[in-house]
C-alpha cells in the first residue's frame, strides 16, 4: 500500500483487520521506531459500542505494564480518528504456530501456560478480566516469548459493563458457562476456563468442544463433561490432564482459585520436586545367586559307574541333528526379519536426527520400537549432548532412551555429566526422569542375533561332547 500518515506515525502496511479495528505496521517519526498502530476506520467508528470498547481497551492497556502483555505507547480517543500505538510483535500467534504444527508438545505447552498465567495474574490483580482468551490473541516474539494482546472485550471488575443485557461477548469456542448464561458474574475464573480451552487445543490440535453450529458448541460448554487430553494424547502427563479438566469445570467455584495457583501446578508438572536422582546410586543391581547348586564331590563319588553311564542310543545323534536344524532355521528367520526391521529403523532414525517438523514424530516412532541398534542409540546420545539442538528434540531423544533402559544403561555416566551442566529446566527435568528409569531398570544388554549363534554353537558342542564321551566309555568297557 502507498504510505499514509496519522500524525506522528507513517502507516507502512496493513497487518490485520477485524471488527474492533485495523492494525498497521508504522514508523514513529520521532525516532524512526517501527511500531504497530491500531485505529478505528470511519465506517465502524459510528458504532457507539465499538467506540466505547476501543476507548476501554486503550484505557486498560495504558495501565498494564508486564513482559507478557503487549506494551501500549499511548494514543487518542478524542478526535474523530481514534488510534493507539503499541509494540510490534513479529513472531506470529499461537494460532499460527498451531496451524503449522498441528499440535504442540506438552512440555512447550506447559512453558507457554506459565507465561499465560503470569500475564493473567497481573491483569486480574488490577481488576482486568480479558474475556476473549484464544490462541490468536497470544502473540509470539521472534525469541518465542508470549505476549497477551487484544483487550477489546476486556472489562474492569466493578466498572461500566459494555455487554448489552441478554447478549454475550467473546469467542464461542472458549466461552465459560457463566459467560454464556450471564450468571454468575464474570470473574477471573472466567478467564481460567478459557485458558483450559486454549491449553486443550494446543495439546490436541482442536478445542475441547466442537459442533456443526455455534449453538451446538455453546450447548456443549453448558452441559458436556470436560474431555480428557490424556485419552487423546498418551504422552500428556496425568497431572496436566487433571489440571485442564479442573479448569473446564462448569461451576466457577470448582476451578482453581487464581492464575497464580495454575502457574504453580504447571511448574510442578515441568519440574517435579519429588524426583531426586542420586548419581552415586545409579549402579546396576548385583546379579542374583543361582539357587541350584552342583553336586558335591562326595555325592559324585557315591555314584556307580553304571549310574553315570547309560547305554548309547541312536536317539542322541538324532536329537542333536534336529536341534541343529531348528537353530539354523530360527537364526535364518530372525536374521531376515531383523534386516527388514533395521531398514525401517534406519529410515526413522534419519528423520529423527535431522531438524524439521517431522523430527518429534520420528522420535515417538523410535520410542515405541521394541529394540534399537547401539549405533542409533549412540547418535541419539550425541544429540542429547549437543546444547545447540532444540530442547524438544533433545527431550524426545531422552524419552527414547528411557523407553529402552536395557540398552541405554551404558549412557548413565554421560547423562549425569549432561545433567550437571544443563541450563534448560525442561531438559533437566526430562534428564531426571530418564536417569530414574535407568536406575530402576539397570542395563542388561540384549544379545539380539548373537543368541542364535550361541545356541547353535552350544548345541553343536554339546552333541559332539555327548557322542565322544559315550563312544569312549563303551570302548573302555569292551
Amino acid at each position: 500500500m502507498a504510505s499514509k500518515w496519522i500524525w506522528p506515525f507513517e502507516l507502512i502496511e496493513k497487518l490485520g483487520e477485524g471488527g474492533m479495528g485495523v492494525v498497521y505496521r508504522a514508523r514513529y517519526v520521532g525516532n524512526n521506531k517501527i511500531v504497530a498502530v491500531k485505529l478505528l476506520p470511519d465506517d465502524i467508528a459510528q458504532n457507539p459500542t465499538i467506540v466505547a470498547r476501543f476507548d476501554r481497551e486503550l484505557e486498560i492497556l495504558t495501565q498494564l505494564r508486564h513482559p507478557h502483555i503487549v506494551h501500549c505507547f499511548g494514543g487518542t480517543t478524542e478526535s474523530k480518528q481514534r488510534f493507539y500505538a503499541m509494540e510490534l510483535v513479529e513472531g506470529g500467534t499461537l494460532a499460527d504456530l498451531l496451524k503449522k504444527r498441528g499440535r504442540i508438545s506438552w512440555d512447550h505447552v506447559v512453558e507457554y501456560g506459565i507465561q499465560m498465567c503470569d500475564a493473567l495474574q497481573y491483569a486480574h490483580e488490577r481488576g482486568v478480566i480479558h474475556r476473549d482468551l484464544k490462541p490468536a490473541n497470544f502473540l509470539l516474539t521472534k525469541a518465542g516469548k508470549l505476549k497477551l494482546g487484544d483487550f477489546g472485550l476486556a472489562t474492569i471488575v466493578a466498572g461500566q459493563r459494555l455487554t448489552v443485557a441478554g447478549r454475550t461477548a467473546g469467542t464461542f469456542l472458549y466461552m465459560a458457562p457463566e459467560q454464556i448464561r450471564g450468571k454468575p458474574q464474570i470473574s477471573n475464573r472466567t478467564d481460567l476456563y478459557a485458558l483450559g480451552c486454549v491449553l486443550h487445543e494446543l495439546l490436541t490440535g482442536k478445542p475441547p468442544y466442537l459442533g456443526d453450529s455455534p449453538a451446538e458448541v455453546l450447548h456443549k460448554h453448558l452441559k458436556d463433561p470436560p474431555p480428557s487430553v490424556a485419552e487423546q494424547m498418551l504422552d500428556c502427563p496425568p497431572q496436566l490432564d487433571r489440571l485442564i479438566i479442573q479448569l473446564l469445570q462448569k461451576d466457577p467455584e470448582q476451578r482453581p482459585a487464581s492464575a497464580a495457583e495454575v502457574k504453580q501446578r504447571l511448574e510442578s508438572v515441568l519440574r517435579p520436586s519429588l524426583v531426586h536422582v542420586d548419581p552415586l546410586a545409579l549402579t546396576p543391581a548385583e546379579p542374583i545367586s543361582p539357587l541350584l547348586k552342583s553336586p558335591s564331590p562326595d555325592s559324585e563319588a557315591e555314584m556307580t559307574k553304571e549310574e553315570r553311564v547309560t547305554p548309547l542310543s541312536w536317539k542322541w545323534p538324532a536329537a542333536v541333528v534336529v536341534l541343529l536344524l531348528l537353530a539354523i532355521g530360527g537364526w535364518w528367520s530372525a536374521w531376515d526379519t531383523t534386516a527388514q526391521v533395521r531398514q525401517l529403523e534406519q529410515m526413522w532414525a534419519e528423520v529423527a536426527l535431522k531438524q524439521g517438523p517431522a523430527q518429534t514424530v520420528a522420535m515417538e516412532r523410535l520410542a515405541a520400537w521394541d529394540e534399537i541398534s547401539p549405533k542409533i542409540l549412540d547418535e541419539l546420545m550425541t544429540l542429547i549432548e549437543a546444547e545447540q539442538e532444540e530442547d524438544h528434540a533433545r527431550m524426545a531423544a531422552l524419552r527414547v532412551l528411557a523407553n529402552h533402559p536395557a540398552d541405554s544403561g551404558r549412557f548413565t555416566a554421560r547423562l549425569i555429566s549432561v545433567q550437571k551442566e544443563e541450563q534448560s529446566p525442561i531438559v533437566r527435568s526430562e534428564l531426571d526422569r530418564t536417569l530414574l528409569t535407568l536406575k530402576e531398570r539397570p542395563s542388561t544388554r540384549r544379545s539380539g542375533g548373537w543368541l542364535w549363534l550361541l545356541l547353535l554353537g552350544g548345541v553343536g558342542a554339546g552333541g559332539w561332547w555327548v557322542w565322544r564321551t559315550r563312544l569312549w566309555e563303551r570302548w573302555q568297557r569292551g
